[in-house]
């Protein structure tokens, strides 16, 4: 086992009033994983440093440690943990004095009784208390987390998944798969997610992991593996089969489950990314080919590096006038400046974006934002129906979306003007004519 500095570091207000100079406190390290064997043993010792303009008073005290099931710290108090390594650790100093500028050590020494299996569990807490004598006072806790493995005892390493599911699935954005694993043993252990998707035909969609996570002894972790299919889903309920394993391979448990996808589902653009050069002319274009931009020779200067992703639709300023979001955006980054030569940008409009234009796919629009003038630039647009895109010549990169225009509009005084234009011409033909009649 090693020691982990950085993973925890907790500045935790107790009062309602805060202040700058309390943020500037430092403790290392943020926790220890220590494998430690029966007997007394110095653990590696904290340094608190105050790096606030006033003197501070310091007290240490331990607390119970648990674990939410997003992977966040609990400190319990009172300390509810079976596991608990509270009565297990001493320290010294418990409390003192820093000017600014100075730092305390505080030694720290375990004693692990005879016959104790498995890991404990424990937060060394050190609440530190401006000395101004200020009327109303703010408190600060930093937090270090201790887990002890007891070295030589019997670990089990063992538990089960509890649900399969995903949260509610929205088109164009990554599936999030969550399978929740409860450990049942008695020590901590890192593990991870393997998902197996499949449709309702039992075929093979993909395979997704999570990212590996520590859980602690009775405490259960939702392991998420976000999931980007590579085609379009059909709304329905999808099958997945999960197992989650240790770090070393160690199979825990195994379970099946599904979600359901409620919309049409299309994924998000995977980003793509190419190296532009001065002399030769380029294509940006995802790999499904929805997203394309197309650089003529001469465009760059210089070689550079040009990317394209996904952008979250949330995220994106306000229309201007007369315009709304259609279901496409996206950014494409790697130039700040200009172009020398116009790019093209051409983009597969999705049913969701025609479905926004109510059925007219001539209303939809590429818009451009123009981070120097912080507004929206709605450029002209080429409609190709039969492809089903959109495209525009620009000479910026930036973040683009496809917005939907107003409705047409008839003008019923153009036409009425026009229409009473043709009939008094047709009138005033009719009466030449029957005058020439007259006259011959």
């Amino acid at each position: 086992m090693k020691i982990i500095t950085g993973i925890f570091i907790a500045l935790m207000a107790l009062a309602l009033v805060t202040s700058p100079a309390l943020t500037q406190l430092g403790i290392s390290p943020g926790s220890m994983d220590m494998l430690v064997p029966e007997g007394q043993h110095t653990l590696p010792s904290i340094t608190v440093s105050n790096d606030s303009d006033k003197p501070m008073d310091f007290e240490v005290k331990l607390a119970g440690y648990g674990q939410g099931i997003g992977g966040s710290t609990e400190v319990l108090e009172p300390d509810t943990n079976p596991l608990s390594a509270v009565a297990y650790i001493n320290f010294d100093p418990a409390e003192f004095s820093l000017e600014p500028g100075e730092s305390q050590e505080i030694d720290l020494t375990v004693s692990v009784p005879q016959g104790t299996d498995g890991g404990r569990y424990a937060v060394v807490l050190v609440v530190a208390t401006p000395r101004d004598g200020e009327a109303i006072t703010t408190v600060s806790r930093l937090g270090v987390l201790v887990r002890l493995t007891i070295a030589g005892s019997h670990l089990v390493q063992q538990g089960s998944i509890k649900l399969i599911g995903s949260e509610p699935v929205e088109s164009g954005k990554p599936i999030p798969i969550k399978v929740t694993y409860a450990n049942e043993g008695n020590v901590h252990y890192e593990v991870q997610s393997n998902v197996t998707i499949f449709d309702a035909q039992g075929d093979i969609l993909d395979i997704v992991r999570s990212k590996p996570a520590v859980v602690i002894p009775g405490y259960s972790r939702e392991l998420v593996a976000e999931w980007i299919p590579g085609r379009d889903l059909d709304p329905g309920t999808y099958d997945a089969q999960a197992s989650v394993f240790l770090e070393d391979g160690t199979l825990l448990d195994e379970a099946e489950g599904s979600f359901e996808v409620g919309m049409p589902y299309v994924p998000p653009a995977p980003p793509v990314s190419i190296t532009l050069t001065a002399d030769s002319a380029s294509t940006l274009q995802t790999e499904d080919g929805r997203f394309s931009v197309t650089f003529p020779q001469g465009a760059v200067f210089s070689e550079v590096e040009i990317s394209l992703r996904s952008y979250p639709l949330d995220q994106l300023a306000p229309p201007p006038s007369g315009y709304s979001m259609a279901a496409t955006a996206f950014r494409v980054d790697g130039l700040p400046g200009l172009l020398a030569k116009e790019a093209t940008v051409t983009v597969k409009y999705l049913p969701a974006d025609l479905e926004r234009a109510e059925g007219e796919a001539a209303r939809l629009k590429l818009a451009r934002w123009d981070m120097a003038d912080g507004r929206w630039t709605v450029l002209k647009t080429n409609l190709d129906r039969d492809a089903m895109t959109v495209s525009a010549n620009t000479n910026q990169l930036s973040i683009w979306a496809i917005m939907v225009g107003s409705p047409a509009r008839v003008n019923w005084p153009l036409i009425g003007g026009v229409a009473a234009g043709v009939i008094v011409v047709g009138l005033l033909v009719y009466f030449l004519a029957v005058r020439r009649r007259g006259t011959s």
